[in-house]
């Protein structure tokens, strides 16, 4: 690449090597940049290229349009580049330790898991692999490497200069976490990972083939809103247990086997010809007595001349953004105090953490009973718990705890809009969502900080969503 004195000029105002102007160049028209990891770790640290995605940031895009102009200031042609062959991309089915192949080493190319996980995971940047891989420190290997553990199920990790760790010998956890994002939305089951997990484990989803709907099963009891039912749940990747629900809405069939059961706090899916009654809608209350309706009318004609003031309009509904449910173990000798809550990260769903603690329970010492406690956890965009005062500033420096969704404030430079303000007990410490530009992913965009922190405060507004929209408060 001829590089000439008003190219040099861009690349002083943003501190760029010539190997660094080469690996913008090849991320033109928004492709993966190809460079080592070294260019690269300084592209990233620099913000103009994404971590992750392995394309050109807004900014990056911004510099390759200043490079491309300053180019053409002395309409310089850039001399097509001269590189070093590439190794062979292997795409078929019988790959000899030559091959390189993406995503998974060449001795894994006809595991039908780990090709349902490679396009389970779309556009994200897929390390290039050969069977004689090693993690080793100063490879040029980065991206997702896909690993087959039998039975549908696979280890997604993330591979950064040859390794599974960062510089600071902790886990990509972000990483980690998109990977986890991509594959729950393309029907995987993915496993809970702890703050030590090199990899992320999910299960491939199970094929189920179209039935028509002429060739579902029909509910086999009458089944109303208030009764209380059981029947087994629905699931294929554990044994059915099973669950008594009282009945909050009228149900409906998911397919020809199961259905969907409401109890106001989330839904079942049950084994529809597992269904049965346990207890009839409930009674409706008996009248009121005449003496109790003649007390009624008194009071109320007492209470009509007082005066309680204007009513409070009601307050707004939480707009649910996520529910979380986590499961804690108690044991308890000889029918004494519950004692212990170990949190498991092991069980996702109801009917695991049964099976859980029925293997607990038979290895537990004679005397020991033991139980799962449930924890729901619900997410809102709503400010947290407690209303901003009204000696709170409306701008200026303020305490981080003041924070809401809403405020706009000045962070490291840059005008953000808060959305969401979370407070985590455990380490005493605020998390801030700000909105993120448009395209970016929003998990870039959170900003950890303590409660009595400084921020630069420029104004207050009603409550938005992760788009930067205000929050409707309808019910």
């Amino acid at each position: 690449m001829n590089i000439h004195g008003d190219m040099r000029r861009v690349m002083r105002q943003y501190g760029l090597t010539e190997p660094m102007v080469r690996a913008i160049y090849s991320g033109a028209g928004d492709a993966i940049i190809d460079c080592n990891w070294r260019t690269e770790a300084a592209l990233v640290e620099r913000g103009l290229m994404h971590r992750v995605n392995s394309n050109l940031t807004p900014k990056g895009q911004r510099v390759l349009a200043a490079l491309k102009a300053a180019e053409g200031a002395e309409g310089v042609v850039e001399p097509a580049a001269v590189d070093t062959p590439a190794p062979k991309v292997v795409e078929g089915v019988i790959v000899s330790h030559a091959g390189v192949t993406k995503g998974f080493l060449p001795k894994h190319c006809d595991d039908l898991d780990v090709r349902a996980a490679i396009a389970a995971l779309g556009n994200l940047k897929l390390a290039e692999l050969t069977d004689d891989f090693d993690p080793k420190e100063g490879a040029d290997v980065r991206g997702f490497l896909v690993e087959p553990r039998g039975g549908g199920r696979v280890a997604v990790y993330w591979v950064f200069a040859g390794l599974l760790r960062d510089h600071n010998d902790k886990p990509f956890r972000v990483e980690l976490q998109i990977a986890a994002d991509r594959l729950r939305e393309a029907g995987w089951r993915v496993e809970p990972t702890t703050r030590s997990s090199l990899c992320a484990f999910a299960h491939r989803p199970v094929p189920v083939d179209p039935v028509p709907e002429s060739e579902w099963t029909q509910f086999p009891v009458q089944v109303k809103v208030g009764d209380l039912i059981e029947a087994k749940t629905a699931t294929r990747n554990a044994e059915p247990s099973t669950v008594r629900v009282r009945v909050d809405r009228e149900p409906w069939l998911i397919n020809r086997d199961s259905a969907a059961i409401s109890d106001g706090a989330g839904l079942n899916s049950v084994f529809t010809d597992t269904i049965r009654v346990i207890d009839e809608t409930l009674a409706a209350p008996a009248p009121m007595s005449e003496a109790f309706e003649r007390n009624i009318a008194a009071a109320n004609s007492v209470l009509a001349d007082v005066d309680f003031g204007e009513d409070e309009p009601p307050a707004p509904a939480l707009q649910i953004l996520r529910d979380d449910v986590v499961y804690g173990i108690q044991w308890r000798k000889d029918d004494g105090k519950w004692k212990g809550h170990v949190t498991t990260a092991v069980p996702s769903s109801r009917a695991e953490v049964d099976a859980y603690v029925a293997d607990v329970q038979a290895l537990a010492a004679p005397g020991i009973e033991v139980r799962a406690v449930e924890h729901r956890v619900t997410h809102t965009a709503l400010p947290m718990p407690g209303e901003a005062k009204s000696s709170d500033a409306d701008h200026g420096p303020v305490d981080a705890r003041t924070l809401r969704s809403g405020c706009r404030v000045d962070l490291y430079g840059a005008e953000r809009l808060i959305w969401k303000a979370e407070y985590l007990h455990a380490g005493n410490y605020l998390r801030i969502h700000t909105v993120p530009p448009a395209g970016e992913d929003p998990s870039y965009f959170g900003f950890t900080m303590t409660p009595t922190e400084q921020v630069e405060l420029i104004s207050r507004g009603p409550a938005v969503d992760v788009t930067g929209d205000p929050v409707d408060h309808a019910g």
